[in-house]
């Protein structure tokens, strides 16, 4: 449980979100207007309520068509259990072929006379000089720490030995919990010194990370009751990543992979972790 991998590093401080599957593989991108300290004009609001219409009209259209074809994959899904159960065979026209239909219609208007959201504020992350700190004040506790790679690469080895495992054992376990960047007590958002950084998960190492993400990643999409929960990170680092657009309540309004325009930072970006339904699977 030592150092992040790659795919990890960006995105593995998870409050998870909402991914509305139901609204298609592409969402619509929310029109932004420029905040205004003024009411907005009458035309103003005749066009947003306009446009709202419109957007309304084809949401409905693309809903109906998302709730026939996602029936037809629950339908398809009772025929084949049916079939396990009476040991029957299972063939190609017992699954549903299609992919699901994509929102194509206008993008969601924001309403010109609603306030502008304001991000929260960052909370700080506590760092491994925190955790030692706590430990000496509340425990009384001064753990031993390896002075280089070498010295915690000999105890992680000498830790294998005495529990029993074989030289072999040991390297792919090591292999395991220790590939990747960074070093062994690499902390996700500090893999890399740079001005700035800031943790953004207090779990050290990849596969710590991975498991703790992972259980408050199932807990949220249980909790949210929807398809999908996708994972994301607030970052500065945008270049050739997946960027959401988040709406009220965590939903994902829009998602855009590696943008070729500029994006406000810090932005949402993909994580790379998302745990579905079984329903769409």
């Amino acid at each position: 449980m030592m150092n992040c991998r790659p795919p990890y590093s960006v995105g593995a401080a998870l409050a998870a979100l909402l991914l509305s599957l139901t609204q298609g593989a592409r969402a619509e991108a929310a029109e932004r207007p420029a905040a205004s300290t003024s009411a907005p004009s009458p035309a103003a609001m005749a066009e947003y309520r306009r446009k709202f219409e419109e957007y309304t009209l084809a949401r409905q259209k693309y809903e109906a068509e998302a709730d026939a074809y996602w029936g037809s994959v629950a339908d398809k899904r009772r025929l084949r259990r049916a079939k396990r159960r009476n040991n029957q065979d299972i063939v190609l026209g017992d699954y549903v072929l299609t992919q699901p239909p994509v929102y194509s219609g206008p993008p969601k208007p924001v309403d010109p006379s609603a306030p502008p959201e304001e991000a929260p504020p960052r909370k700080y992350v506590p760092v491994v000089a925190d955790f030692l700190r706590a430990a000496a004040e509340e425990f009384n506790f001064v753990p031993q720490q390896p002075r280089s790679e070498m010295d915690y690469k000999r105890a992680y080895a000498k830790t294998a030995s005495t529990a029993g495992l074989t030289k072999e054992q040991a390297v792919r376990i090591y292999a395991f919990e220790s590939g990747g960047d960074g070093k062994y007590d690499v902390q996700a958002g500090l893999e890399q010194p740079k001005p700035g950084a800031q943790a953004i998960s207090t779990a050290l190492g990849y596969n710590q990370l991975l498991a703790t993400n992972s259980v408050e990643l199932m807990a949220e999409h249980r909790r949210n009751g929807g398809l999908g929960t996708l994972a994301y990170a607030l970052s500065d680092q945008v270049e050739g990543k997946g960027i959401m657009q988040l709406g009220p309540g965590g939903r994902i309004e829009s998602f855009v992979e590696k943008p070729d325009a500029q994006v406000a930072t810090p932005a949402a970006v993909n994580a790379g972790i998302l745990a579905l339904d079984p329903r769409i699977v």
